[in-house]
């Protein structure tokens, strides 16, 4: 593999982390000091060198809730080659994941996670979802009449909008998906998505973030808190996402879902290999309860599952 393809250097590199060559050297030096003082101190505290997830090939923020996970379960993450790691992980921040995995990371012999999750771009999603779920949420512009939402087929955008239906055919956008629009409200009238966290075929985890009327589309929340997940999927919408998650070969993910009011629908609009989290707006007590419950999930995982079994 040629290393100028990704920005940084493929040196071995045992106690540090990679950083893009485009990242300010000064920058790229506390980084890989921070990442060696945290070692140092990990390797003292338990007598031996803590167990290693490597994350390939960017390098998760310290905003990131992988960064969070390792923290809580006093593992090194790194971006980095390594001997004999617990984990191995595609973490690449882009809608469609076009880096190619190195020999030294696919004939790791351990488990590898989202090798395969190349392209979770909104149509994609669809696909997954009405084979999942047996229906979906895209509509035919030119022939929808109503409400409509049109927004950008790649992650992170938050640009949701309501048009009305139909359309011109050569009023159509490129990049773009139309859907329903998903009456994603409670009997008060708050609008509220789903964050769901996805560890290798199971959900430990959900949040319930409420979002005011006009930023509904946007990641903006008015307040945030843990649900139980019963509460917010039947066993059978379970089974659904782990379908779903299989066709798109996610084993780690958050996903943003929406239920509908008015027909009790379920639909899982977004999903993000690369999540921040938990939400800021959740209380500080349960932000330390959701970092527990998606480490020991997280742990739990790992050693439960079969290195051979790579998706």
């Amino acid at each position: 593999m040629d290393a100028s393809n990704i920005g940084f250097s493929m040196r071995h590199n045992r106690y540090g982390v990679n950083v893009s060559r485009q990242t300010p050297w000064v920058e790229r030096l506390m980084k890989n000091v921070r990442h060696r003082l945290n070692l140092l101190s990990m390797s003292f505290a338990q007598r031996q060198r803590p167990p290693i997830i490597i994350a390939y090939p960017d390098l998760p923020s310290r905003r990131s809730a992988l960064h969070k996970i390792c923290k809580e379960l006093k593992w090194e993450l790194t971006n980095a080659p390594r001997i004999n790691p617990k984990l191995c992980i595609r973490f690449e921040d882009q809608t469609e994941k076009n880096t190619p995995l190195p020999r030294w990371l696919t004939d790791a012999p351990t488990h590898l996670w989202n090798a395969n999750c190349r392209d979770i771009r909104k149509s994609t999603l669809e696909q997954s979802h009405v084979a999942a779920f047996g229906y979906g949420m895209a509509v035919d512009p030119t022939a929808f009449t109503g409400p409509m939402v049109i927004k950008s087929e790649f992650n992170a955008r938050h640009d949701g909008k309501i048009i009305n239906g139909p359309i011109a055919d050569s009023d159509k956008q490129q990049h773009c998906v139309y859907q329903l629009n998903i009456h994603n409200n409670d009997e008060t009238g708050q609008y509220f998505d789903y964050r769901l966290v996805f560890i290798h075929g199971s959900i430990p985890l959900a949040y319930k973030k409420y979002k005011a009327a006009q930023s509904r589309f946007t990641n903006q929340c008015t307040s945030a808190h843990v649900v139980a997940v019963n509460e917010a999927l039947d066993k059978e919408e379970i089974k659904f996402i782990g379908t779903m998650m299989h066709a798109l070969h996610v084993d780690y993910a958050e996903l943003d879902a929406l239920r509908d009011a008015q027909t009790g629908k379920l639909f899982v609009i977004d999903v993000n290999p690369t999540p921040w989290g938990p939400p800021a707006e959740l209380p500080d007590g349960e932000k330390r309860i959701a970092i527990q419950t998606m480490a020991k999930a997280f742990e739990n995982a790992i050693n439960g599952s079969n290195p051979s079994n790579r998706t």
